[in-house]
Order: C-alpha cells, then structure tokens, then sequence
C-alpha cells in the first residue's frame, strides 16, 4: 500500500560482518511495533517481548512478532527523537538467547528499511548468528527507521519471528576500539543460556560476557588478551565486573579484585578494580600498544561459591579508553 508515494532504492545497501563496534551509536527514545507476542497461556511468565527489547542493550530481551503465522509484514520501528543522519544499522536477527534457542525461532530473510521522509531500503540477511551490519551506500536522515519482515527463514520449533536487538549507528568514531582478534587461557563450550568468548566483552552487550573455566579453583590466574590491528593509545581500562545479565547472577558468581595489565611492549601494571555491577575506570600509564593482557591475580567468590557451575569468573564489558 502506498507504494506510488515511496522511492524504493534498490541495490543501495550492502551488508558487512565486521566487528561489533565501529560507529558511535543513536540511542532511540522510543520503539514501537505492530504486534508483539503475549503469552497468553502463562500469564505469570515474566518473560516479555515487548517492542523497546529490540534496542535496550541486551541479547537476552527480545522482541517477538504477535501476528498469525510466520509474522510476515509485522514491523518494529525505532524512534529517534529528532531527524540524524545514519550510516548503517546493526542486527542481532533471531533469538539470540542461546544457540538453542536461535535455531527454534523464525530470522528475518528480506527486510525492508522505511525512513520517516517515506524511502525504503529492501535488504536480504544472512542465516548466520552474527551481528550483521546493514551498510547504507549514502548516509540518511531521518527522524526514525522502520524495520519491516518481508521474508524468513523458519525456525526448527517455533512459527514466530524474532529481533534480538537493533543499533542504529552515525558515521562518528566510537570510544572503544574493536579488537582484530583474542585470545584467553580458556572459557566454556556455549550452553543453553548462550556463548562466553573474548568477543562478548566489547561488544555493548550488558548480558553478554566471557567466563573462564579453570574447573578447580576460583578464576584466580585466568586472563583474557584483546589484539588491535594497529597501535592504540590508551590510559584507563572501562571494566564491567562480574556476570553483567542481573543483579541476582552477579552477586552469585565471581568478580575480580586485581589484575595485572601486560601490554606488547612488555610493560605491564597491577591495578585494582571495584566490586560494583556498574561500569567503572580503571587507570593507568598512558601507553599506546597492539595488545592487552588482563591477567585476574585476586578474585571474590560469589554467594554460590561452593557450587562449581557459579563458582566461576566472568567479566562482561572490558575495552582501552584514553
């Protein structure tokens, strides 16, 4: 409907699996939906999929279509306050609660971008767990961007169709650098409750982290390595302790108290870091360097601590800032 009114641009967009932040990102002060699914037959499931889970921060929270069927023409638009200009968007398509549960649920195949002058972009996505970046060939201005399901692919158990979460990004550097690759002294197999590699501490995902898996003893000695592509020039370590997901898990499991910092020009420092859930600083000597080891040498036990599953270390955000 109202096509006529519409410029459809086609082969405008290109999409790009790069790392998960690279532009500074457009908080949106509002989100909406056409439908969302409501769990009518367990009304006391305090699981929600409501619309603003497509652009809160988290993997976990996810916003699920309520239309009959596969959810084809169902749409969720992000509000954005007053008219930007964007560059690209990324996409968490599917369920990214778990690998489990991505593979149950239905993921957005054809996607069509509407923009609040009335343009729509079309775009196929990738079957793949990834977050996928939604590259504009010219960059946009809009007061809001429209993300509506033309096409899927099925999920093996469930007919509903799912958004895990959308960023909508400008052109400007973002403050943490992206890490070229990683390397740690171990973590665990994904399970159902999803992954716990390096790559989950830069990716802005609250509920997202790596954990070690040293099965005996307490995370004390683990460590985690961020590698940069080119030298980066830093002077304090943004950290956020422990298992990020809620309160509950993080009083449960472990955080660290003190690190050893290894850089690749072989300094290295001992710092401090706080046993708060939030996101703190942790200085140090400015240095510019191609690489950070963060080795735990002091960890605090959870209130779990005498189960082996909670008596674990996680960290869920940690990247160089100057």
């Amino acid at each position: 409907m109202h096509w006529i009114s519409r410029l459809v641009v086609a082969a405008l967009v290109f999409l790009l699996v790069v790392p998960a932040a690279e532009a500074a990102r457009i908080k949106p002060t509002d989100v909406t939906a056409s439908s969302y699914y409501d769990d009518l037959n367990n009304p006391d499931d305090d699981v929600l999929y409501r619309p603003r889970n497509a652009a809160d921060g988290k993997v976990s929270s996810v916003w699920v279509e309520g239309e009959e069927g596969s959810g084809l023409g169902s749409w969720v638009k992000l509000d954005l306050g007053e008219v930007r200009t964007i560059h690209r968007l990324r996409v968490w398509n599917g369920n990214w609660y778990s690998w489990d549960y991505w593979q149950r649920h239905n993921r957005i195949r054809e996607m069509e971008i509407e923009f609040s002058d009335g343009t729509v972009q079309k775009v196929t996505l990738q079957d793949k767990k990834i977050p996928e970046v939604i590259e504009f060939s010219k960059p946009v201005s809009t007061n809001s961007v429209k993300l509506k399901i033309l096409g899927i692919y099925r999920g093996n158990t469930f007919n509903d169709t799912v958004i895990s979460e959308i960023q909508v990004l400008d052109d400007a550097p973002e403050a943490r650098p992206v890490p070229a690759s990683t390397a740690d002294s171990g973590h665990p197999p994904e399970d159902a409750d999803g992954s716990y590699e390096v790559s989950n501490v830069f990716d802005g995902m609250s509920d997202t982290m790596w954990c070690e898996n040293q099965r005996s003893g307490d995370g004390t000695g683990t460590w985690l390595e961020l590698r940069y592509a080119t030298p980066v020039t830093a002077s304090k370590l943004q950290l956020v302790n422990g298992n990020g997901y809620a309160l509950s898990f993080w009083m449960e499991t472990n955080r660290a108290c003190q690190a050893t910092l290894s850089f690749s020009d072989g300094s290295s420092e001992k710092v401090t870091l706080r046993d708060v859930m939030l996101e703190q600083s942790v200085p140090f000597a400015k240095r510019t360097a191609s690489s950070i080891r963060i080795r735990f040498d002091t960890v605090k036990q959870g209130t779990k601590a005498k189960d082996p599953d909670y008596n674990i270390l996680c960290i869920s955000e940690a990247w160089l800032a100057d």
